[in-house]
C-alpha cells in the first residue's frame, strides 16, 4: 500500500505498532456510539482488531490506513476501505477519529482520496459508506461526496435505522473528468 497525501493529512497503512493510538480511540463510548463495534476494554482488543485488518491487507479485502496530521505528527484515526460482505464488485468504509478532532473537516478532506483509492487501485465498481440515523455529520459529508442514499435499513442489535450511501465508479468518474 502506498501513502496517501492530502492537503493537511498523510494515510499510512496501519501497522501493530499503532495499537496503543487506535485503542485510545476505541476504548472512547463516544467513539464507539457511532460504530458497528464493541468498546475496546483491553489494547489485545485493538491488537486482535490489527492483526484481523493485516490479515485482509494480505487477502486484498481490507486496506487499512491511519491518519497523521502533516504539521503535529499526530495520530487522528483510522480510514478502512473493505470489501461489501454482501457484494464482491463494492467496497465499503469505515472510518473513526480520536473525540478531540471532530468537527474539524478531517471525514470531508480524505473522503474523496478514499473513495479514488477504491476505484482507482483496488478497482472495484461500487463505493459504499453506511451510517446510523442519529449521525447527521456523516450523513452530510457522504452526500457532499455525491454518494447517494441507497436505502435504509435495519440491523439486528442496533436500535436505529442504519443509511446506506452508494456511489459508483461511473458516477465517479463523470464528476471528476
Amino acid at each position: 500500500m502506498k501513502s496517501i497525501e492530502t492537503k493537511r493529512f498523510i494515510l499510512l497503512p496501519v501497522e501493530l505498532t499503532d495499537a496503543e493510538n487506535i485503542y485510545r480511540i476505541l476504548s472512547n463510548e463516544k467513539v464507539i456510539e457511532n460504530l458497528n463495534m464493541d468498546i475496546h476494554k483491553t489494547i489485545e482488543d485493538t491488537t486482535n482488531l490489527i492483526n484481523k485488518y493485516l490479515d485482509g491487507l494480505n487477502k486484498k479485502t481490507m486496506f487499512p490506513y491511519k491518519i497523521i496530521d502533516k504539521v503535529t505528527g499526530e495520530f487522528i484515526g483510522v480510514y478502512l476501505n473493505k470489501i461489501d460482505l454482501y457484494d464482491d464488485d463494492c467496497f465499503e468504509f469505515t472510518i473513526y477519529l480520536s473525540e478531540e478532532y471532530w468537527g474539524r473537516g478531517i471525514y470531508s478532506e480524505v473522503l474523496p482520496y478514499m473513495i479514488n483509492q477504491a476505484f482507482e487501485v483496488i478497482k472495484t465498481g461500487n463505493y459504499r459508506g453506511f451510517v446510523m440515523e442519529k449521525n447527521i455529520a456523516s450523513r452530510k459529508v457522504l452526500e457532499k461526496s455525491n454518494m447517494k442514499l441507497e436505502k435504509v435499513f435495519s440491523v439486528p442489535g442496533i436500535n436505529e435505522p442504519i443509511y446506506s450511501f452508494l456511489i459508483t465508479k461511473e458516477e465517479w468518474c463523470q464528476l471528476n473528468k
